[in-house]
């Protein structure tokens, strides 16, 4: 007879929904697992004989075969195990056939107890995905009541309390245990938060806190250059913190990128900031490896990508970055399968202006070739790629709007607000419409008359338009003046002087 239940595995890049088949027939006694097991899968067959044993649930006596599909790559890891059980007793008759609608995530202990597995919230969203209802897992296994929302998440303790679950009608109300709820949730609570509270502290700096809400609200990658010990690194750390909370879908999936890497923890409505060392491979950067994993770019995906003295890195590390600056994703193969992963990150980095830092600014002891050699680690493609380059306290370009001193509370409202308004505006660029009818008439002169002399490459031209566009949103206008294409102009020449 034949049984059959659903499950999901982690191929190391992307989660894979698995069909457990089981066969249960005559012959002499035999337990096999085909379709490409690893180790782990391969010793199920004798946690789940015992587990059997000491739930007092009567194995299967003849041969038993077990197919993971699809078959056409490696199986790894040990949460297939409640899975394979449940298809067995289905073969078995003790069970009814499966409806297609429930899934099962579990490791099965000699107990018959189930254990938590890796990657839960990911394999969770992908059954979610693929019209699953029902979710039973360990009670143990840590969720965020998010994840309940689409999905019936149903906690079990043993092997038996599952087959009593499948077995009864009465539906089950799932209370998350008390380590699963999340912290306080700083959306709707009303304590500021720490980094707003650490920005508010900085003096001084008004224009650079301009500069930072503009890249927020456009989502326009900035790079600081200046001498050690200016604030590069402490402006660009607050950049995140000027991000508006995630929702709860958003959140859930930067969770479950999170929780590749290790113990994912509680869901936290916050936009991630990584910050890796300059040592980082393209493979750290961009995901890899063996077994594969995600890189920086997708790990930093709704978040900051923060690269602290970025001229460190090795050229073709950054180089990488062109393709998920332009296209937000990552499309990666690795062993015969391909997966395309998230990349939507804001990008800020930080930089000496020369190998000793005082270039511009003091006394400088490098040698001309020694300087061009430093800049050459930052590709021309990639530095197109960056329109906010700015260089602190060095006759920064005056803004022809007054930055005025609000509080970092306030203009997280207003990246906030700009987003929206950016998000929900009808999309034009000069390739549909000769100018976007967002533009004021003074404006759209103007921009003619600069697109002629000083932007020349399409890219530059689109640049200074959502420069623009995000200055006048900060303002909380709809329409671009001519005084916000003076300034992006101006921004973006003083970026590539």
């Amino acid at each position: 007879m034949l049984g059959t239940s659903i499950s999901a595995i982690h191929t190391g890049l992307v989660p894979e929904v698995i069909r457990v088949e089981a066969d249960v027939s005559g012959g002499f006694p035999r337990f096999s697992i085909v379709g490409l097991p690893d180790s782990a899968i391969t010793e199920s067959k004798l946690r789940i004989r015992s587990a059997f044993r000491n739930c007092g649930l009567p194995f299967p006596q003849g041969r038993i075969t077990v197919n993971l599909t699809p078959a056409n790559f490696r199986k790894r890891g040990s949460g297939l195990d409640l899975a394979m059980a449940i298809a067995i007793l289905r073969a078995a008759a003790i069970l009814p056939a499966d409806d297609g609608t429930t899934a099962f995530l579990g490791e099965l202990r000699l107990s018959g107890e189930l254990a938590p597995v890796e990657t839960a919230i990911s394999l969770a969203l992908r059954l979610q995905a693929a019209k699953v209802d029902r979710l039973v897992l360990a009670k143990r296994q840590v969720v965020p009541p998010e994840l309940a929302t689409d999905m019936q998440t149903i906690p079990a303790v043993t092997l038996t309390d599952v087959i009593s679950i499948m077995t009864t009608s009465t539906p089950v109300n799932h209370v998350p245990p008390s380590d699963s709820v999340p912290p306080h949730d700083t959306k709707h609570g009303t304590d500021l938060q720490p980094g707003l509270v650490a920005l508010d502290g900085i003096r001084g700096k008004t224009a650079e806190k301009r500069l930072l809400a503009i890249s927020a609200a456009g989502r326009l990658p900035l790079l600081f250059i200046g001498p050690p010990g200016i604030g590069k690194t402490l402006l660009a750390t607050h950049l995140v913190d000027l991000f508006p909370d995630l929702d709860a879908r958003t959140a859930l999936a930067t969770l479950a990128i999170r929780e590749l890497t290790g113990p994912g923890g509680h869901l936290n409505r916050r936009p991630p900031l990584r910050m890796p060392h300059h040592s980082l491979t393209v493979a750290g950067l961009i995901g890899g490896g063996n077994p594969p994993q995600p890189g920086e770019v997708t790990l930093a995906s709704e978040g900051v990508l923060l690269l602290d003295e970025l001229f460190e890195f090795q050229r073709a590390t950054l180089d990488a970055l062109r393709e998920p600056l332009t296209h937000h994703e990552v499309h990666l193969s690795r062993a015969g399968r391909s997966a395309t992963l998230p990349a939507n990150f804001l990008l800020v980095a930080t930089a000496n202006p020369c190998p000793c830092g005082q270039r511009g600014y003091g006394e400088c002891r490098c040698m001309e070739s020694d300087v061009r050699r430093y800049w050459s680690r930052l590709s021309g493609p990639l530095a197109d790629r960056i329109p906010l380059i700015v260089y602190l306290n060095r006759q920064p370009p005056i803004p022809l709007q007054p930055a005025l001193d609000v509080s970092a509370q306030t203009l997280q409202t207003r990246v906030q607000h700009a987003r929206e308004q950016l998000e929900h505006s009808e999309e034009e660029t000069p390739s549909t419409r000769p100018l976007p009818r967002w533009l004021d008439d003074a404006a759209a002169a103007f921009l003619k008359r600069v697109n002629e002399r000083i932007l020349t490459s399409e890219r530059a031209r689109q640049q200074a338009l959502r420069i623009a566009r995000t200055i006048s949103a900060l303002e909380g206008r709809e329409t671009v003046l001519k005084v916000d294409i003076e300034e992006a102009v101006l921004l973006r020449s003083h970026a590539h002087m």
